[in-house]
């Protein structure tokens, strides 16, 4: 015997068939719009992340401008002071240049002029206030009883005059090259390009074989072996130890800076080419 279903029990399951689609829909509803929620939350996470990163970046870029400015103040006021620190030594040369001339000039009242020390034969060897001035002439072999080859020229004995003058008296400053300083000096003297002549050129990197011929005022070229082999300019004023090669010599630094020539020992076993002023 079939039973009979009641009309209440079949009315719930209609209503639950019903209701069912709209309970599946806002559980979905729901579902979807949490999911949404935690997206955006996240997307803007991440705009709050490239917006930090962005103000970090041109912090970074303003922060480098900056440090760039500062290096090149610094690097512009470290050249200024070099400048200022060159044109102080310059001034106190000049100072000393002026002292050394108020002081000669008041002892050559007392006494006869010196003038470079010369026989009949026309040989250069540095006199007393040559001697005072500068410590390297005291090597010259003529002060020390060597038998060394000493002959000047005329011409040469007014290169040697003139040099210290420039280095010495009034530290004239050449800036340029060992060359260009030595070819002032020699133009100074009255010896321009046609009034030089070559007097001996080898090949560079071998020994002279006649360094008997040097005499002082000579333009001789060298390897500077004291300095990295490099080649060097400078004028020959006197043999220091002749049998060695070692002689005092006139030359400026090169290299542009702001300094006057000086004296020097240097070896002139590799003497390649010499010049002389054409009488």
């Amino acid at each position: 015997m079939e039973r009979t279903e009641t009309i209440p029990n079949r009315a719930l399951k209609i209503i639950f068939k019903l209701v069912k689609p709209t309970i599946l829909l806002l559980l979905i509803f729901f579902n979807s719009n949490n999911v949404k929620a935690q997206f955006w939350k996240s997307k803007s996470n991440a705009n709050k992340i490239d917006s930090l990163e962005s103000v970090i970046n041109r912090d970074r870029e303003t922060y480098n401008k900056k440090l760039k400015q500062y290096y090149l103040l610094t690097t512009c006021l470290s050249n200024k002071v070099d400048s200022l620190r060159l044109d102080l030594d310059y001034t106190q040369q000049v100072l000393d240049s002026l002292a050394f001339a108020v002081n000669n000039t008041a002892s050559s009242k007392n006494s006869p002029a010196v003038e470079p020390r010369s026989d009949s034969s026309s040989a250069f060897c540095p006199d007393d206030e040559m001697l005072q001035q500068v410590e390297y002439l005291k090597n010259c072999c003529c002060l020390l009883d060597q038998g060394c080859p000493n002959k000047t020229q005329v011409g040469g004995l007014r290169i040697v005059k003139e040099g210290y003058q420039m280095a010495i008296l009034r530290k004239d400053i050449v800036i340029g090259s060992c060359w260009d300083f030595i070819n002032k000096v020699y133009s100074n003297a009255g010896f321009q390009g046609a009034n030089r002549e070559t007097i001996y050129k080898g090949k560079k990197g071998t020994r002279c074989p006649t360094p008997e011929l040097l005499q002082p005022g000579d333009w001789v070229y060298h390897v500077n072996y004291s300095y990295h082999n490099i080649e060097h300019s400078a004028i020959f004023i006197c043999w220091k130890d002749y049998d060695k090669r070692m002689a005092v010599t006139l030359s400026y630094v090169g290299q542009n800076k702001s300094a006057p020539g000086k004296y020097g020992v240097y070896d002139l076993s590799g003497v390649y080419n010499v010049m002389r002023a054409k009488e």
